[in-house]
C-alpha cells in the first residue's frame, strides 16, 4: 500500500531466533522492534479466530483486556490462586509497552468500528497501539516478533498487505532442545526426541501459513547460517529483502552478538550419550525428509544447513 509505514513481522516455530533477528533490525534507523510478543493478532482467540468467526468480538475483547494486557509468565507458582500478588513473578503483556490511556482509547475505537468493517478495525487496533512506539524511537517502521506470525500469515497479509514477513528457521534439534530447557507446560517436550517432534509440528503450521504470503513479501532465513554458516551472504539477503542500506550500528550488533556461542549451536547434544544422539539425529533426518516430500518452502534451506553442520 503506497504511503504506508514499513512493517515487518518476524516469526517461526518458536526458539528459532525471532528475538535476535528482531533485535538486529532494531539496530537500524528504519525500524523499532516491539520488545515483547504482542500475540493478540496471531494467537488463539486473536485476530485469526475473530475474523473467521471462531470467537465473538466480546470474547476477543475479554482476552485482550485481561490476558494480553497483563499476565503472569507461564510456569510461575500459584498464578491462578493469587493472581494479584507479585511475589517476585515475571509479568508479561501489553502493559509493558503501551500506556493505559492509549490502550483504552484504541480498544474503544475498535469496539465502535468493528461491526462496520472488521478488518479495518483490527488493522487500526494494531497500529494505534503499537506504531507510536516507533514514533517515540524516532523511526519510521515497526518490527513485531510474535512467533505465530508466519503460521497466521493468511490473516496478516489481509490486514497488512504492505508488510514483509521474515520466517526464521533453525536446526530443529536445537530449537526443540531449547524448548525443553524452557519447559513451562505439561504439553511441552520433555527430552530432545520430543523436542524434534514439537519442532516438526510447529514447522508444519508455519509452512501452511507461509504459502499465503506473496513471494516478494516472504524471506526464509536460517539462524544457523546467520551465526555460523554463510554469514555475509545471509546478512546481505536480509538487507536486500528489506531494502535497508548499510548502517554501522546494525553491523556491529551482527558481528558482536550473533555468534555460535550466543545462539547455543548444537546444544541438543548436551547430556546425551552417542547412541542417544544418533537416535535424535535419525528422528531429525526423518523430519527433514517429510518436509521435503511435502514441499515445504524452508526444506531446501534446512537440508543445506544440516549437510553443512551435521
Amino acid at each position: 500500500m503506497a504511503g504506508e509505514r514499513p512493517l515487518v513481522f518476524v516469526g517461526g516455530t518458536g526458539r528459532s531466533g525471532t528475538h535476535i533477528i528482531a533485535s538486529l533490525l532494531d539496530h537500524h534507523s528504519r525500524f523499532h522492534s516491539v520488545p515483547i510478543e504482542c500475540r493478540f493478532h496471531t494467537n488463539p482467540q486473536g485476530f485469526p479466530d475473530l475474523l473467521d468467526g471462531r470467537v465473538t468480538k466480546e470474547q476477543f475483547l475479554r482476552k485482550l483486556r485481561r490476558f494480553w494486557w497483563y499476565r503472569i509468565r507461564a510456569g510461575e507458582p500459584l498464578a491462578a490462586l493469587l493472581p494479584k500478588l507479585p511475589l517476585g513473578r515475571q509479568t508479561r503483556g501489553l502493559h509493558q509497552v503501551v500506556p493505559r490511556e492509549r490502550f483504552d482509547d484504541a480498544v474503544l475505537a475498535f469496539d465502535a468500528a468493528y461491526e462496520e468493517d472488521p478488518q479495518v478495525a483490527c488493522r487500526a487496533l494494531f497500529l494505534d497501539m503499537l506504531m507510536p512506539l516507533a514514533d517515540a524511537a524516532g523511526k519510521p517502521g515497526l518490527v513485531e516478533m510474535s512467533c505465530f506470525t508466519v503460521a497466521q500469515a493468511p490473516t496478516l497479509v489481509r490486514l497488512f498487505p504492505e508488510a514483509k514477513i521474515v520466517h526464521t528457521v533453525r536446526d530443529g534439534r536445537d530449537a526443540g532442545s531449547s524448548k525443553v530447557s524452557k519447559r513451562q507446560k505439561r504439553e511441552h517436550p520433555r527430552d530432545a526426541r520430543q523436542g524434534v517432534e514439537w519442532w516438526a509440528g510447529r514447522l508444519a503450521e508455519a509452512e501452511a501459513g507461509a504459502r499465503a504470503v506473496p513471494a516478494d513479501a516472504l524471506l526464509t532465513i536460517s539462524l544457523d547460517e546467520l551465526v555460523a554458516g554463510d554469514r555475509e551472504a545471509t546478512y546481505a539477503r536480509l538487507l536486500e529483502f528489506l531494502d535497508l542500506p548499510h548502517e554501522q550500528s546494525m553491523r556491529e550488533f551482527f558481528e558482536s552478538e550473533m555468534t555460535p556461542a550466543n545462539a547455543h549451536r548444537a546444544r541438543w547434544r548436551e547430556g546425551l550419550s552417542e547412541p542417544e544422539q544418533a537416535e535424535v539425529a535419525s528422528a531429525y533426518e526423518r523430519a527433514l525428509d517429510r518436509a521435503a516430500s511435502e514441499g515445504y518452502l524452508s526444506a531446501p534451506l534446512l537440508r543445506r544447513v544440516y549437510e553443512r553442520f551435521g
